[in-house]
């Protein structure tokens, strides 16, 4: 009969208008909740009614159904901060984040509202551990992201770095004409002659005299020095490199060759700049020496060709590396004056053809004698004092040794319908079939967006728009029950025929 169909029209207008209500006041709930989707009711008509009619077939709707009731992925607007792990996305994607008390459990949000928590996990206000990949520096200093996507933890201490490099770049005088002293300077070094061993004096064994520190494994400093004197050649000084003969454990501990490392001379052209660095005076073609075992033998070159010195801060394992012939307690530093060498590696020893100068070396000008520049890249152990994360999700680590390092990296996922996305409410998603699996990459690729520091993405609900829409949804909700008020009255009209 049509007027039961008009009621039931009325009715699921009636129902729908209501569901319309509850998501539009869970979209003004939620005007202030970080990261949150507004979401959008939408309406079909339900399959009409067939009747009959002078033009021959009609149909009668009968009624609304709901449609879809779908989040709107739109851009949010970004609200600045002061903690550097607040993030927000600009652009496709989600965080990644899982329940550390559920295995395998994987929700996406947009809401970066994370800190670290005791055991120095990245994660949400609810515990929640973002995910990520693990960075590990690599030996030419850049960092690179290391095993699959893992829970977030930030290492709240630095262990301490071996140096393995070391820059020192020196003017030496060019107005000295002739030696201090008139032996070498390991002769000096091993003499007991009015001294005792390992102990030089400036302006006696020596002209120059540059420090600097270095670090063991296990973050220990120990000063290196280089001693420098001129000899009877033109443009030519010698070098020495020492350590404190105390802090030797090397085959050479407890003589008077103790504390020695490297010798060698350095040519100067006549512009002052470096022409080589060799080890015999008066012959370019020698090796540099370093003393090895308790003997001298022709240096190494390592990756950036420099010489490489041999130093045993703690006792030798008497174990072999393979990879350099060394015992594994010997550290091996290369030591950089400003010039690298062309090397030929397929001779033994290696054959050196020539040098060249760098941006900062070493040089002889009429000035006096000084360090102007010395450098190394070790570190002693440090503690977290700072993070920062830049646009590509890369969280780096300032330590108290004045070590930065790229810790970790978020991961970021999207969906091919993110739309189709379930709800887990904490304004996190969970994947399902019709939203397809995630596909999931470092920021600023494969179509993901850049993170922001400090900021964090606002809900996308505009006020103003709810507004105009709780007043059509009222009103649509009052029309449906005028329907079936009014249909009422029809009935009972119908009914009133009888009497």
């Amino acid at each position: 009969m049509g007027l039961s169909s008009a009621l039931y029209s009325g009715v699921s207008g009636l129902v729908n208008q209501g569901i319309a209500m509850q998501v539009i006041g869970d979209n003004i709930s939620n005007t202030n909740t970080t990261g949150f989707k507004g979401a959008r009711a939408t309406f079909q008509d339900i399959m009409a009614q067939s009747v009959n009619t002078a033009r021959a077939g009609s149909q009668i709707g009968r009624g609304s159904a709901m449609s879809d009731v779908a989040p709107l992925f739109s851009q949010g607007s970004f609200e600045s901060t002061t903690s550097p792990t607040d993030l927000a996305i600009a652009g496709n994607g989600f965080f990644i984040v899982s329940d550390p008390k559920v295995e395998n459990s994987q929700y996406f949000t947009r809401a970066g509202q994370f800190h670290i928590d005791q055991y120095g996990y990245l994660v949400n206000p609810s515990g929640l551990r973002v995910q990520g990949w693990e960075m590990e520096t690599q030996p030419d200093g850049s960092a690179e992201i290391i095993g699959a996507i893992n829970e977030i933890q930030i290492a709240n201490s630095s262990p301490p770095v071996a140096t393995d490099q070391t820059t020192v770049a020196v003017n030496l005088d060019s107005r000295i004409t002739g030696p201090v002293s008139s032996s070498t300077l390991w002769d000096d070094w091993t003499s007991t002659s009015g001294k005792a061993a390992g102990e030089l004096t400036p302006n006696v064994h020596y002209e120059y005299k540059s420090t600097l520190s270095v670090y063991d494994s296990l973050g220990n400093t120990h000063d290196l020095s280089i001693y420098f004197d001129r000899t009877t050649n033109e443009r030519e000084w010698e070098f020495l490199v020492t350590i404190n003969p105390d802090e030797d454990r090397s085959a050479a501990a407890g003589t008077d060759s103790a504390g020695m490392l490297m010798r060698g001379h350095i040519k100067f052209t006549p512009q002052g700049q470096i022409d080589s660095i060799y080890g015999t005076a008066g012959d370019p073609t020698s090796s540099v020496q370093r003393f090895n075992g308790g003997a001298w033998e022709s240096v190494t070159y390592g990756d950036h060709n420099y010489p490489q010195l041999v130093t045993f801060f703690m006792p030798a394992t008497g174990t072999t590396d393979p990879s350099t012939g060394q015992d594994l307690s010997a550290q091996i530093i290369e030591l950089n004056f400003g010039a690298n060498a062309t090397v030929d590696r397929t001779t033994t020893p290696p054959t050196v053809s020539g040098w060249n100068t760098e941006a900062i070396s070493t040089t002889q000008y009429a000035n006096r004698s000084s360090t102007l520049f010395y450098d190394q890249n070790g570190f002693g152990a440090g503690f977290l004092e700072s993070i920062s994360v830049d646009s590509e999700g890369i969280i780096s680590g300032s330590y108290s040794n004045g070590r930065i390092i790229s810790l970790a990296q978020v991961a970021l996922a999207r969906f091919n319908s993110p739309t189709d996305l379930s709800k887990a409410g904490g304004t996190l998603f969970t994947e399902t079939t019709a939203s397809g699996a995630p596909i999931t990459g470092p920021p600023r690729s494969n179509g993901l967006g850049s993170i922001a520091s400090n900021a964090l993405e606002q809900s996308t609900v505009d006020m103003g728009t709810e507004f105009v829409k709780l007043i059509t949804t009222q009103r649509a909700f009052q029309a449906n029950s005028r329907v079936i008020t009014t249909t009422d009255e029809m009935m009972n009209e119908l009914l009133q025929m009888k009497r």
